[in-house]
């Protein structure tokens, strides 16, 4: 199956319509998606049934995307022996690689980064914030040079002879998407520390990643080293300042406009207002997840105080749902495309798993270790138990989170045709391939043993925090940063608020 070969055009208005990727017709496109729509949807039946029979067997080493993925591998491997090279197989693989494309990116991705941003707990972020964007910023640029200077090494025994590829193919598979890890801590209730530390450096993890990956992907090959230095702020900083900016807009109609006295219109606005984000920051250069997430965690913050108590559980619930079915569809695509993995993308993606590894131990350890000095020296007068030390048993649990996902798959389709011109013919199919491989290597062997592990080092597991509840007001005082928000944070309503219509 092609869903890992031929790329899209990003930009909307250049798509061609479907009649001219593939000569065929309607009837035939009509078929061809009913008939992959009843394959995943009863692929997707079968694995919730079969996460809820994992979830009430309590078997935490098996997570619910592990499931996912050996369904979709189970459907490639029926479509592999049903269609593989026969006549019935009447649409062109470009076909595919632009409709499961577009699924991925303008579909599952936008509600996922937006679920994960308005779900954040940012008194936990904001207490640890300094911390974490020493191990995300500084430890996701060390991983990318350490991952990039490996592959470049190792060059001899795979497809990547490139510079530029090497460090495009870091940068992709630098981005940690530890789903089935935060799950897994979700249902043992793990130390909060961790949890904050694990789910923070995973989100700026992020926007590190792909900024550095589509200033290198859209470099002309004319460009300095000093352009390139002169992109990634811009688009790091312009993407979460259009982010923050919408928000903000977002915010004041809901403020002005009291749409949040009808529940169902408020959740839709919410909803839409996603995926209107992204499109946005996608059609002006800048970077729609990251845009996205910035979006998301400043609504999450003023939004709820505009709406009843209500409708904010609703709307957490269904971002929640749609963000689980998006992770879903994620990964039952990895099952399917493992099974069309070519040889070279199994070598490529062989190294990678192992040099990913490496990467990851060389930013976390050190990053710590810096933390925790700085945790000294701050918090000289508080007692060692108060100061919130990142330990050797966090810092393991820490460099054995780092999944990855659909960001990576997403950031490994939109690479230019320049990798098969400086590498060879299909290099852009192989690096894809090894993507698909990665992630579902990484998911079965790390997201199936993270409980495990939890217990072997000792970590204390079963301590729930209490939503109202930060960590430093758990552990130590509360944090100067998060009073600074005081100033900007909307009173939350009360009910008379509501029967008065006070706003």
């Amino acid at each position: 199956m092609a869903l890992a070969s031929a790329g899209y055009n990003s930009t909307w208005h250049h798509i061609e319509p479907l009649s001219l990727i593939c000569d065929t017709t309607s009837e035939t496109l009509d078929a061809w998606a009913r008939q992959y729509i009843l394959a995943f949807a009863g692929m997707a039946l079968l694995a919730l049934v079969a996460g809820h029979v994992i979830h009430i067997a309590h078997l935490s080493f098996l997570p619910e995307a592990l499931v996912s993925v050996a369904f979709g591998a189970l459907l490639g491997t029926i479509l592999y022996f049903s269609t593989w090279g026969g006549e019935s197989r009447e649409l062109d693989s470009e076909l595919e690689s632009v409709v499961f494309g577009f699924v991925l990116k303008y579909f599952c991705l936008p509600v996922i980064i937006f679920e994960s941003g308005w779900s954040l707990r940012l008194r936990d972020f904001v207490s640890q914030f300094g911390y974490i964007l020493l191990v995300a910023v500084l430890g996701t640029t060390v991983s990318i040079l350490v991952v990039a200077q490996l592959i470049m090494a190792t060059s001899n025994y795979h497809i990547t002879q490139d510079p530029k590829a090497a460090y495009a193919i870091a940068c992709l598979i630098s981005s940690v998407d530890p789903v089935a890890t935060l799950s897994t801590f979700g249902s043992l209730n793990v130390d909060p520390l961790l949890f904050i530390m694990v789910f923070g450096e995973s989100q700026i993890n992020d926007a590190v990643a792909i900024t550095i990956f589509q200033s290198l992907n859209h470099l002309k090959s004319s460009a300095s080293v000093r352009e390139m230095v002169f992109e990634v702020p811009v688009l790091l900083f312009g993407s979460a300042g259009l982010g923050l900016c919408l928000a903000v807009v977002f915010i004041i109609i809901f403020r002005i406009s009291r749409i949040g006295h009808s529940a169902s219109q408020a959740i839709l606005f919410i909803i839409v207002s996603c995926y209107f984000t992204y499109a946005l920051a996608e059609e002006v250069g800048m970077s729609g997840i990251i845009t996205v997430l910035f979006n998301s965690i400043l609504m999450g913050v003023y939004a709820p105080a505009h709406l009843s108590i209500e409708s904010t559980t609703l709307a957490s619930f269904l971002l929640k749902q749609m963000s689980s079915l998006a992770d879903m569809t994620i990964f039952m695509l990895c099952g399917v495309s493992v099974v069309f993995v070519t040889w070279e993308g199994l070598v490529l993606g062989s190294w990678l798993c192992l040099l990913c590894l490496v990467g990851r131990a060389a930013a976390i350890f050190p990053c710590c270790m810096i933390s925790n000095v700085i945790k000294h020296f701050v918090g000289k007068r508080l007692p060692a138990e108060r100061k919130n030390y990142i330990s050797w048993k966090h810092q393991f649990m820490m460099w054995h989170s780092g999944l990855r996902g659909g960001i990576s798959l997403l950031l490994a389709k939109e690479l230019g045709t320049w990798v098969d011109t400086g590498n060879g013919r299909d290099v852009k199919e192989h690096i894809v391939d090894a993507t698909f491989l990665l992630v579902c290597a990484y998911l079965l062997v790390f997201g199936g043993t993270t409980g495990m592990f939890l217990r072997l080092v000792g970590l204390p597991l079963g301590d729930q925090v209490p939503e109202g509840v930060s960590l430093y007001d758990a552990a130590d005082k509360p944090g100067f940063a998060w009073r600074g928000l005081d100033f900007f944070r909307a009173r939350s309503k009360t009910l008379a608020d509501w029967q008065q219509g006070r706003f």
